[in-house]
């Protein structure tokens, strides 16, 4: 009896653990990356990015708040931004909650290079 229970228990311990493994809560384009972290715009199509890929993250952020645009930036802490660029497209899990700032605040599990 003690088996069967085992068993369920560790059905039930390994399904909420993939749970997190599901799809991505957002993608988008990269445009900083530093050791704490990364700051994507996820309102940003790839064509949009090459005419504006020159203009500081600054400036963006500024037009985006004081402009007619809406790039949706986020702040994504996460320690492991080795391998990624200012360009690329991923696909992010989130840790937690968003922190409802602008640009908005999250911390990643994940983030992958979208294929």
């Amino acid at each position: 009896m003690k088996r069967i229970f085992f068993h369920i228990f560790a059905v039930i311990l390994i399904s909420f653990s993939l749970a997190g493994c599901g799809t991505p809560n957002m993608e988008g384009i990269i445009l900083e990356v530093n050791k704490r972290g990364i700051k994507l715009a996820t309102e940003l199509s790839p064509e949009e990015y090459e005419e504006m890929k020159n203009e500081s993250v600054s400036k963006i952020q500024n037009e985006d708040i004081y402009g007619d645009t809406y790039r949706g930036l986020i702040d994504l802490t996460y320690d492991n931004t080795d391998g990624f660029r200012k360009g690329d497209e991923v696909e992010v899990w989130i840790d937690g909650d968003i922190m409802e700032s602008y640009p908005s605040k999250a911390k990643a599990k994940k983030v992958s290079l979208k294929e």
